[in-house]
């Protein structure tokens, strides 16, 4: 296939075809490779029901507490089970029901049961099992309270890792220190990916207007980010080329710091090519760079194709780019159109384009319709951008000056609070949002 695509170059629609055949194959075939277990993967046990069992392995991402527990995956080493040890590999999730604090990079032992997951509701497209599968994970240890722990050692992680999760933490306490709990949950959400402190009324309230993607991490919150790290930058006097370079690796540590999921790893190595574009003084593709980042992040995990979130980040970012001029060439708009309309049109379409590239994949998982999100993301998303760039200040206030660190947390605070109620209000819209099937 990929030697008729080179032998009929000249004919763009065989080339074409050829060429999609060859990639798809190729594709198909890497997929088939990449779910293959390697011998002495965890996954590759047949386990009926659950087992009791101790583990050694080291916390591999930044733990997720709540009351009840503390969630994180768990790179395995050994497996102990009636006191034989079989060396294993992969990941875990683990439950730990302990009120110990866990860290990213400890070496531990872990008593508990060993099961598969399960889904929560038959009646849900969404599937648990199949979401973990995409992320590798095979199996849960559920370790109760009275269950032995063993510290082996620390720091055996990743040392890069390990420093975004640092900057992580040290964000989130200058947002719990001077914000409100509810406005602290919310920005640090939206900023750093750290969803624990959410109100469950917040999260329905953006849901049902169509805005989720807002306190999700995505390539909204990274555009932010690249926003704010180069106006920064700027403000201090450094050169236009050094910008660019400074704001690569800050890139990478917020892309690590948040959990690198597939949304962040998408709009980062966007604004990275973006970037480099810039430094070696060449135009970028949105296209290409949108098919490069896919590229990687499939040629790594094939299995993210199937990833809810993926799916919704790349069709979401196609559909601007590919709907939002013909949407703005419909208003036809006179050459003396004043800025401020032509920037109400840019946003409407930019806006409808997402609603109408993403309407079919949320109506599906979600069985929801939200006619309301087309005029929520024009109040709420620059309210939004507002108050992340008034996070990212807050913090560099809190570090350097922190007697301006107050008066900035009013504001946020006073901003936050006209997003829930505005948030609010749009949902509670007649004929705002419609479920379906339930």
């Amino acid at each position: 296939m990929l030697l008729t695509a080179f032998l009929f170059t000249n004919k763009k629609a065989v080339f074409f075809w050829a060429f999609l055949l060859f990639c798809l194959f190729l594709g198909a075939t890497h997929t088939r490779n990449y779910n293959l277990l390697p011998p002495g993967h965890i996954g590759s046990l047949k386990i009926k029901g659950s087992l009791g069992a101790r583990i050694q392995g080291i916390v591999n991402n930044d733990p997720a507490s709540t009351r009840r527990k503390t969630s994180f995956y768990f790179k395995v080493k050994k497996l102990i089970v009636a006191d034989r040890a079989y060396f294993v590999r992969g990941e875990i999730l683990v439950n730990a029901f302990s009120r110990r604090d866990f860290h990213y990079g400890e070496e531990l032992i872990l008593e508990g049961n060993l099961h598969r997951p399960f889904n929560f509701s038959a009646n849900s497209s969404f599937s648990y099992p199949e979401y973990l599968k995409n992320q590798g994970i095979y199996y849960i240890l559920e370790a109760g309270k009275e269950r032995e722990i063993i510290f082996l050692g620390r720091d055996k992680g990743n040392l890069f890792i390990s420093l975004a999760f640092r900057i992580k933490q040290r964000l989130k306490g200058i947002f719990e220190k001077y914000l409100q709990p509810a406005n602290s949950a919310v920005l640090s959400a939206i900023t750093l990916g750290d969803r624990q402190g959410l109100l469950a009324q917040v999260r329905e309230d953006f849901t049902r207007t169509g805005t989720a993607h807002i306190i999700a991490i995505s390539g909204f919150n990274v555009g932010i980010v690249v926003f704010t790290v180069l106006f920064l930058l700027k403000a201090i006097r450094i050169k236009r080329k050094c910008r660019y370079s400074l704001a690569i690796p800050i890139l990478f540590i917020h892309m690590f710091a948040v959990g690198a999921q597939a949304s962040v790893v998408r709009a980062t190595l966007m604004a990275v090519v973006v970037l480099i574009g810039y430094l070696l003084e060449r135009d970028t593709h949105i296209i290409n760079s949108l098919s490069l980042s896919a590229l990687i992040i499939l040629g790594y995990n094939p299995r993210q194709i199937f990833d809810i979130g993926f799916q919704l980040s790349f069709v979401s970012v196609l559909g601007i780019v590919l709907l939002s001029p013909r949407i703005i060439s419909r208003f036809q708009l006179k050459p003396k159109a004043s800025p401020a309309i032509r920037f109400m049109v840019n946003s409407l379409a930019v806006s409808l384009a997402a609603w109408l590239s993403t309407f079919w994949f949320i109506l599906y998982y979600f069985r929801i319709i939200t006619p309301v999100a087309i005029l929520a993301n024009l109040i709420i998303v620059p309210l939004v951008s507002l108050v992340i760039i008034l996070g990212f200040t807050l913090c560099l206030s809190a570090l350097i000056c922190p007697v301006i660190a107050l008066p900035i947390a009013v504001t946020i605070d006073f901003s936050m609070f006209w997003l829930f109620k505005i948030a609010h209000q749009l949902s509670g819209l007649p004929f705002s949002y419609f479920y379906i099937g339930r």
